[in-house]
């Protein structure tokens, strides 16, 4: 106990200059493959090698990213550089971590749209595409475990599966989800009620959390203007904007849930990709480190170049940094909230709906012969089953692919 209250002490006296905590940031998000695998080496860098937070307030922070939509691991470095330098210290940490996979995604953008049609990159693609629909049956699983455990949440992923197979719009689809999860509720725990815990009060000063309730507010004023000029200029750049703020703000479950929205909007709804390119996207993504809504730089770079990933990127990622700046002086009380999990259950399970249908939809789309589907069990085996690192399946997978085809 007294070494935790020390390393309060210390982040309370000597927080880290910007500077310093963007350097951090910066490096962890070079080597940042492996999604929420990031979380144990930002736990070491943080609280473990620097002592700039206790690992009661890391793990609270933890608490509250995992309830807010969007990347786990990008909200937590925006929490942790909330607590040591502000909104500032949010903004900085956060851009630090994403910054080398956008670099990153944007080359291999360029290098995909240039050389993407040559006829041996199209036959080793067929295998590719192949891995990915075995990625997506891994994150299907492993979702799916947590809501097969419980009735009503198998019960609202089927209903939504079914509702989004008849075209019914995804946001009514969560609303609904929502709603039902939480009316469901009090007969699931019998004796309880849905009143959450006694609110506890902040100890950070009155002015302190003026400042940071206003300053996610001037983002978000900031960020409507913005928006609505870029429309006023190209009404394509006011569609990515649109398009990857809403992707950010309903992004449940962090970037396997964003793939099914995504391909609703941009594959289905806009045809700016074709399903075949999206899902060369998707690979690309997973290869890359940081989060997997790096997806949005593809996108935003084959519709309007590198300032059209920029927008994407800056687009997806900005609501979930504004929901930790805007609710981190009440983060004990958001935390602690017992009838906000039934809502945030209800939606992850319509998203696990969503993403079955789509894992479907993509499979009968990519996989056209057995030689396809013998691709996609070898994947699928070793990725799940295995452990293989997802580097050496898709090589071998495209070479096999090249190969045969």
């Amino acid at each position: 106990m007294r070494t935790l209250h020390f390393r309060v002490t210390i982040t309370a006296v000597t927080p880290p200059s910007l500077r310093n905590l963007a350097r951090v940031f910066l490096r962890l998000g070079l080597t940042a493959f492996g999604g929420l695998a990031m979380v144990e080496p930002m736990r070491r860098r943080v609280v473990a090698d620097n002592a700039w937070l206790s690992l009661k307030e890391f793990l609270d922070g933890l608490a509250l990213c995992q309830m807010l939509p969007g990347a786990t691991v990008v909200q937590l470095a925006a929490y942790v550089g909330c607590r040591l330098r502000g909104p500032a210290g949010a903004f900085i940490a956060a851009a630090a971590f994403i910054l080398p996979g956008f670099f990153l995604m944007w080359g291999l953008s360029a290098l995909y749209f240039h050389y993407g049609d040559l006829t041996w990159v199209k036959s080793a693609s067929r295998g590719l595409h192949a891995v990915v629909i075995a990625l997506l049956l891994q994150a299907l699983w492993r979702l799916g475990r947590d809501i097969g455990r419980h009735w009503p949440d198998l019960l609202i992923a089927l209903l939504a599966l079914t509702a989004l197979w008849a075209r019914v719009n995804y946001f009514l689809v969560f609303f609904a989800a929502a709603g039902l999860r939480l009316g469901l509720e009090p007969f699931l725990h019998v004796g309880d009620t849905l009143a959450g815990t006694a609110i506890q009060e902040s100890h950070s000063p009155s002015a302190v959390r003026a400042r940071q309730f206003l300053a996610p507010l001037a983002a978000l004023l900031a960020l409507a203007l913005t928006t609505w000029g870029l429309g006023r200029l190209d009404a394509l750049w006011g569609q990515i904007a649109r398009i990857f703020l809403k992707i950010g703000a309903v992004s449940f479950g962090g970037g396997y849930v964003m793939i099914p929205i995504l391909q609703w909007e941009v594959v289905d709804h806009l045809g700016w990709l074709t399903l075949q390119q999206f899902l060369d996207g998707i690979l690309l993504s997973y290869v890359t480190p940081g989060p997997l809504l790096i997806l949005a730089t593809f996108v935003g770079y084959w519709v309007k170049g590198l300032p059209g990933g920029a927008l994407a990127t800056v687009a997806v990622f900005l609501p979930p940094i504004l929901f930790i700046v805007f609710l981190f002086p009440w983060y004990q009380q958001v935390k602690d909230l017992r009838w906000a999990r039934p809502l945030l259950q209800g939606i992850l399970a319509a998203l696990v709906g969503m993403l079955a249908l789509v894992t479907l939809e993509m499979g009968f789309a990519a996989l056209t012969d057995w030689k396809d589907l013998a691709l996609l069990g070898t994947a699928a085996l070793a990725l799940m089953r295995f452990r293989v690192s997802l580097i050496w399946v898709a090589a071998a997978a495209a070479g096999l692919s090249w190969v045969i085809y």
